[in-house]
Order: C-alpha cells, then sequence, then structure tokens
C-alpha cells in the first residue's frame, strides 16, 4: 500500500531551511557584491538539494516529480561555485568559466525536458542519460575533484605577509573546512546506507551536516564587510595578542598621532573599499593594534572613525562651491551607498546634506 505523503518534525524544519536560504540568496544578491554571487547561488543550489530531498522523505516527490533533478544541478553547481568564489578572494581572472557548470547546465536542460514533457504530454526516453549523470560515484568524483582543485588554489596562492593577506587566507581555510564537511556529509550518506542501523534519522542528520556547512558560509559571506574590516574576525581567526596587557598611554598617544597625521595627509578614508586589514597594511600596525589605537582613543570602531573623516570631507565639498552634486559626494568622500551617507550626516547635523548645503551657502 502506497503511503500517504506528510511532514513531520525534521522535513518540516527541513523545509523551513529551503526558504530561509532562498531569503539568504536574495539578501547576498541585493548586496550587489558580484565577488559574493557565486556564494549567494551556492546557498540557492542547496536550498534545492534540500528541496528535492524534503519532497522524497514526504513522498511528494511520485506526486510532483518536477523537482527531483534540483538536487543534481545543486550538486554539480557547489564546487565550481567555490572554485569560482575562492578565485575572484585572490582576484585571479577566471577564463570560461561557465565551463565549469557543464554537468549542472545539462542538468537545468533535462529539468526543462521534464517539464516540458508534463506541460506538453509526449515521451523521450532519457533514462540512460539520467541514470548515468545521477550516479552518485560521478556526483562525489566532481566533488572531490573541485576539493583538490580548491586546495590547490589556496595553496598556490599561500601568501600571508599583510594583515589583508592573513585574514583572506584564515577565511578561506575556514570557507574550505566547511566544504569539506558538505562532502563529507554526502558521501557518509552512500558508506552508512550499507548497514542495517541506518535510518531516515541518520539520512536527516546528514542533511543537517550539510545545511550547516552551506548556511554557514551564506552566513559568513553575509558578514563580509566586518570580516574583511578585520573587527569581526579577528575575534574568530585571528590571535588575540595579550588581550589583558595594557599599552602605556604615552605609546598609544604616539600611535594614534602617527594615524591621524597619515590619514590627513594622505586621505585613505576616500578609498570606497577602505577596510581596516587595508589601512593597518598601509601604517604598518597589527590589525589587533590598529583595532585597540582607535577604540582607546576615539570611543569608536572603526567604521565609525572613518566615517566621521568622510563626514569632514563632504561638509567641505558642499560648502566650497555648487559644482559638486549632493547625489554623488557621498562616493566621493568614501561611503559606499547614500543611504549610509544621509544617515551618519543626519545623526551629527541633524538635517540632510541638501539643507546643510543651503545653510552654508547663502
Amino acid at each position: 500500500m502506497q503511503q500517504t505523503p506528510s511532514f513531520d518534525t525534521w522535513t518540516s524544519g527541513f523545509l523551513f531551511a529551503v526558504a530561509m536560504g532562498i531569503f539568504l540568496f536574495l539578501i547576498l544578491i541585493a548586496k550587489r557584491n558580484k565577488k559574493n554571487y557565486p556564494i549567494a547561488f551556492l546557498v540557492l543550489a542547496f536550498s534545492g538539494i534540500l528541496f528535492a530531498y524534503v519532497l522524497y522523505w514526504t513522498k511528494y516527490a511520485r506526486q510532483i516529480p518536477y523537482f527531483n533533478s534540483f538536487q543534481y544541478i545543486g550538486l554539480y553547481s557547489a564546487g565550481p561555485l567555490i572554485y569560482i568564489y575562492v578565485s575572484n578572494i585572490y582576484n585571479i581572472k577566471l577564463k570560461r568559466s561557465f565551463f565549469h557548470f557543464g554537468f549542472s547546465f545539462l542538468w537545468i536542460g533535462l529539468t526543462l525536458i521534464f517539464w516540458s514533457q508534463y506541460l506538453f504530454k509526449y515521451r523521450l526516453d532519457l533514462r540512460a542519460l539520467v541514470k548515468f549523470f545521477s550516479n552518485y560515484v560521478l556526483i562525489i568524483m566532481h566533488l572531490i575533484g573541485y576539493l583538490f582543485a580548491i586546495m590547490w588554489l589556496i595553496k598556490k596562492n599561500n601568501t600571508t605577509h599583510t594583515e589583508v593577506q592573513k585574514i583572506r587566507h584564515k577565511w578561506i581555510r575556514v570557507l574550505i573546512v566547511l566544504y569539506a564537511l558538505f562532502v563529507l556529509s554526502y558521501i557518509s550518506y552512500y558508506i552508512l546506507i550499507n548497514f542495517s542501523f541506518f535510518n531516515n534519522q541518520w539520512d536527516y542528520m546528514i542533511s543537517v551536516s550539510m545545511s550547516l556547512a552551506i548556511y554557514t558560509i551564506g552566513y559568513f559571506v553575509y558578514k563580509e564587510p566586518q570580516i574583511f574590516d578585520g573587527e569581526f574576525i579577528s575575534e574568530l581567526f585571528l590571535p588575540i595578542e595579550n588581550k589583558k596587557d595594557s599599552l602605556e598611554d604615552h605609546l598609544i598617544n604616539e600611535l594614534y598621532n602617527n594615524l591621524v597625521q597619515y590619514i590627513e595627509t594622505e586621505k585613505p578614508f576616500i578609498d570606497n573599499d577602505l577596510r581596516l586589514a587595508n589601512l593597518a597594511d598601509q601604517v604598518g600596525y597589527s590589525t589587533h593594534l590598529l583595532s585597540k589605537v582607535i577604540n582607546r582613543k576615539s570611543g569608536k570602531n572603526f567604521n565609525h572613525f572613518i566615517n566621521g573623516y568622510r563626514l569632514v570631507e563632504a561638509e567641505k565639498l558642499l560648502t566650497s562651491s555648487d559644482n559638486y552634486s549632493v547625489k554623488t559626494i557621498y562616493f566621493d568622500v568614501g561611503f559606499n551607498n547614500k543611504v549610509t551617507f544621509y544617515k551618519t550626516f543626519k545623526e551629527k547635523h541633524n538635517c540632510t546634506p541638501t539643507e546643510y548645503k543651503k545653510i552654508h551657502m547663502q
């Protein structure tokens, strides 16, 4: 007797994870950071894998088989997406990167054919093709192949002379561990399934591990600005140097004065991509030391400290002449978006940049 399709606590939770994955994908895409697009699509791909699994576990796959192939699109996309993301982090330009998605495009094509068959009621025998490219051995070889390719890429670019490089290396190491966990979880299913103790609970736990790996990657990339500011990542990945030891006040003052002099002279804040680690490299401090100096002397975190200088520069441009457009000044002084500029400006002056310009140009 065929079982009635139904959800349990586990499958309901996984369906919620699918929804959260789609939501995270939209957030990452909305941030419009092209370097992060591969991870955004990785999260979406895994949501597709998990959705196909949910349909299988709940028996709905028999009633709506239109989404079964989502798991293969996702599995064949995972490795290439991580590989391209790591290449982007290392600023390596890949030629014809779409070739990495050959198997994914094949499954997308097969999916469209399946859908058209259901829609237009015709039959096309693709069983041999589907059986070959859905074989778990081929999928595992594909996943492991990209795992080694990524590890080779990391080894080839393993340079940690600067603070930026140290942070980047630590982050990518975490990334490869999470991807390896994803691959290991997938492989473990086909090992454990051969044992008598294996049941749905084990299957669920494997999917939990896969979910944890992929959504952790997505979360870290969502936090990417804080990671590459250095403050968020320094607590997670970089050693804290003698956290209880306090530096002498005169040394802090000297370091701070040198920092301020450098900022006022060189104006590094007009760089829209300036991060704590970048500035640390420029002034010759460690990321931890620079963060400590800024916090101790200014009472602000790095972003608020740098935005203060950006606001001063914006004030000068607003009152210097009519040649500067309020709509573009925010980018000229180092802000990445108009919303942050207006919010920060209003917090300081209690008026908009346009109102400030009118008042001071009279």
